[in-house]
């Protein structure tokens, strides 16, 4: 709190910054098991699957180790290492952060799913790109995470919200950004 002309502002610290993009991972933990299913396994039947567990969905997340080709979720956009294997992988990081003013701004949230284009077509004529971005949004849209509050996939509300197609062969995907309103 600092002291303006004699009037007492709170000004917005974003203390939960680190902690977006683990807090968006543990809420699709909790309420979708279809996206951990099309991680976890590479068949064309992968929605056929049993749900994982919790310790099984904890074990795709990357935590800084030195090889990061056993996981599929990562909390950053980077990656240094080739993927040579047929996988699909997950990125959840904030993209953007637009300081209103002071106190309130709005958060742009980054969620990229590459997949290899082998194991992308499911058995059901679906791709599992899009059956990812699907869900994301499905679970995501209008949800409330901690720290970030509602999300949403709304340009009128979160201007840079959309879907669009990225990388290359063999690794191709969509990005899907969403966005709060205001954080305070």
């Amino acid at each position: 709190m600092t002291i303006n002309d004699g009037i007492q502002q709170e000004y917005n610290k974003y203390t939960e910054f680190p902690f977006l993009s683990y807090n968006c991972i543990s809420y699709l933990m909790q309420n979708n098991e279809d996206i951990w299913k099309l991680l976890k396994y590479n068949t064309a039947n992968a929605l056929s699957e049993t749900n994982l567990t919790n310790a099984q969905k904890a074990a795709l997340i990357y935590k800084g180790q030195s090889d990061e080709m056993n996981y599929r979720v990562f909390l950053d956009g980077g990656q240094d290492n080739a993927v040579t294997e047929q996988i699909s992988i997950l990125r959840i990081y904030p993209y953007d952060v637009d300081p209103i003013t002071w106190k309130y701004g709005t958060i742009t949230m980054c969620l990229q799913v590459f997949v290899d284009y082998r194991i992308n077509h499911l058995i059901n004529y679906t791709t599992r790109v899009d059956t990812i971005i699907q869900n994301l949004i499905e679970t995501l849209n209008g949800a409330e995470i901690e720290g970030i509050g509602r999300l949403f996939f709304n340009k009128k509300m979160a201007r840079m919200s959309g879907v669009r197609d990225i990388g290359t062969i063999p690794f191709r995907g969509k990005v899907l950004m969403m966005g709060n309103n205001a954080l305070g």
